[in-house]
């Protein structure tokens, strides 16, 4: 991954084309009607027919493994293709998928927050304990929460571009220490909500679909527009692919480093407040290991680990394989080591995949 930081003023000398075609691609302001306006010079087809079909079976894998799962868990319990089941799915996998949005938007940048656990955690307890303790109405303590967020991700970012620390490193150091921020704000216990706005919002359930459902594809939807059609997305490959191309182009990329720190640390902070609606409460403990379900989802979606290339609609897949998966096994009673395990074994599979793929990109 490609984690360091441009200090020096831009220089005055403009990119070579060979710096603008390796990674960074020609950024064809024409292009805002394609799928992505980062043009790659390197592409499947330039590898040969050997490689293109491999590219292929990558591209299409996760939706193929999806639709398989789904087929053999409608055979194999007569309860899995219920409205009701498939509504349970959705649900359960929403506040995964937002986190995984952002983690998507980071990983493409080239960079990575081991926060976003500890952040809905700490979201959770501050917006039970505004509404129940302060008083707050329900609008203005989700208002503070995703200010929380905010703040967390402006904290990621002073770390990782302001002091040119490791971005893996700078996080998991700060997830750390929010998650004991958590932990002191309610001495290690829930925070139960008596007052009920923020519980029956979260839970209702509008055109008969749960409103984290409409949340989880609302952020997809924005989240696929940015990225796709916008400069600010394309310059989020850009800086992804190659940074020192991206610097020489005109791009900002302190800047951008701290839009995308502070994506990742408000889509994590909206996790948390519906993490404290469904669950009637705040919780300093709260979405322990989230990292690794997000990660899962990612790597599945086959965003690699050194930016520049990846989609949040792949990402999207990803995410329901996982949810898919852990609804299927339970509904056919699977023992919930064997579980555990089947998800370990996914997430081997989802490396050696992002692996694979990175792989093939750098060449």
């Amino acid at each position: 991954m490609s984690l360091d930081i441009e200090r020096a003023p831009v220089p005055e000398t403009k990119p070579t084309p060979d710096e603008m075609s390796h990674g960074l691609g020609m950024l064809d302001p024409r292009g805002w009607l394609r799928r992505s306006a980062v043009v790659s010079t390197r592409g499947s087809k330039e590898r040969g027919g050997r490689h293109t079909v491999v590219d292929r079976v990558l591209d299409l894998g996760i939706y193929v493994a999806l639709i398989g799962l789904i087929i053999y868990f409608w055979q194999a319990s007569p309860y899995f293709l219920s409205e009701r089941n498939l509504l349970n799915i959705g649900s359960a996998v929403a506040v995964t998928g937002v986190l995984a949005a952002g983690m998507t938007i980071a990983l493409i940048a080239g960079q990575l927050d081991l926060t976003v656990g500890a952040n809905v955690a700490l979201t959770s307890v501050i917006v039970a304990i505004l509404i129940e303790d302060e008083h707050w109405a329900t609008p203005l303590a989700v208002a503070a929460g995703v200010g929380v967020g905010l703040m967390i991700g402006l904290a990621n970012s002073a770390l990782i571009v302001g002091v040119g620390i490791n971005s893996i490193i700078a996080t998991l150091a700060m997830g750390i220490v929010i998650r004991g921020l958590a932990l002191i704000s309610t001495n290690g216990q829930n925070r139960p909500l008596t007052h009920l706005g923020l519980t029956n919002f979260v839970n209702d359930r509008p055109l008969d679909i749960p409103t984290t459902v409409w949340i989880l594809l609302a952020v997809f939807l924005v989240g696929t527009i940015v990225m796709t059609f916008t400069r600010a997305g394309w310059h989020v490959y850009g800086v992804g692919g190659n940074p020192s191309a991206a610097l020489r182009a005109g791009i900002r990329t302190k800047r951008l480093y701290t839009g995308v720190f502070l994506t990742t640390g408000a889509l994590a902070a909206l996790g948390g407040i519906m993490t404290t609606g469904t669950s009637s409460g705040g919780g300093p403990n709260y979405a322990v290991g989230a990292e690794f379900d997000v990660l899962t989802a990612v790597l599945l979606g086959g965003i690699g680990l050194g930016g520049g290339a990846g989609r949040l609609e792949r990402t999207l897949a990803g995410v329901l394989v996982i949810g898919v998966l852990n609804n299927g096994l339970t509904l056919v009673s699977v023992d919930s080591y064997y579980q555990q395990l089947a998800r370990g074994g996914v997430f081997v599979l989802a490396v050696v995949m992002g692996a694979i793929a990175e792989r093939r990109r750098a060449r």
